[in-house]
């Protein structure tokens, strides 16, 4: 009689389904954070260099030149020039959405917050150089602006509806139209079509169109805005 193989009391390495060692997370965590700063600094270095000469005088290695790092390794992260621009207007534009949050906090009504931040916002736009390149030129400018400082302006439409400030029956269809009526009066302007003194005609427009007095409307549409709000 053939006696049996002993079974090995080892234990088999890298079995499938096993878990992955704890070291081993450990570096990818460590792979992520050293990736998101890689992004960040792209991103810093983007808007450093976009803002002082534009985009369209911009090369990609004066960018990775500014943030100290090889022209291989910005196309890990972004594949174009317009794809760094438009991360640098979504998180601008999230600042901006939180800065203007934050002045928001100081007791102003809702009627006078609508019309302060949608002039800000205009504003901002056309003496920011990635800003106003990004309005003009990329498709996605629409859809961005919406998923960011648009969605702040569907909160305070409906928080103005419920307070019976606004006279409007669907706040995202108000939304919608004063995004869409923003970005095309933004490249007329930017197109020297218009003057930028439109930017408080439209306005005006946009509260009377939400429902709020004549006289209300104009007075917020028109008035000075505080030094530093790139008026």
């Amino acid at each position: 009689m053939i006696e049996g193989r002993r079974m090995s009391s080892r234990k088999p390495h890298n079995q499938p389904g096993a878990p992955a060692p704890q070291a081993d997370a450990g570096a990818a965590t460590r792979n992520a954070k050293a990736r998101s700063r890689t992004r960040a600094k792209l991103i810093r270095a983007a808007r450093e260099v976009m803002g002082r000469q534009g985009i369209e005088a911009t090369a990609i290695g004066e960018i990775t030149e500014r943030a100290e790092l090889s022209l291989g390794s910005f196309y890990n992260y972004f594949s174009s020039k317009e794809a760094i621009a438009r991360a640098v207007f979504i998180e601008d534009a999230l600042a901006l959405a939180d800065l203007l949050d934050a002045e928001a906090a100081n007791s102003r009504d809702i009627v006078e917050q609508v019309g302060h931040n949608i002039r800000r916002t205009l504003h901002h736009a056309l003496h920011d150089p990635v800003w106003g390149w990004f309005f003009i030129h990329s498709a996605h400018s629409i859809n961005d602006l919406g998923a960011t400082l648009g969605s702040r302006l569907l909160r305070d439409l409906r928080s103005g509806a419920q307070q019976g400030s606004f006279a409007i029956a669907d706040a995202q269809a108000a939304a919608d139209c004063i995004i869409g009526g923003c970005l095309y009066l933004l490249r007329q302007i930017l197109e020297g079509e218009r003057q930028a003194s439109a930017i408080e005609g439209a306005v005006e427009f946009f509260l009377l169109g939400l429902g709020v007095a004549g006289e209300a409307a104009g007075r917020v549409a028109h008035r000075p805005l505080a030094a530093g709000s790139s008026a």
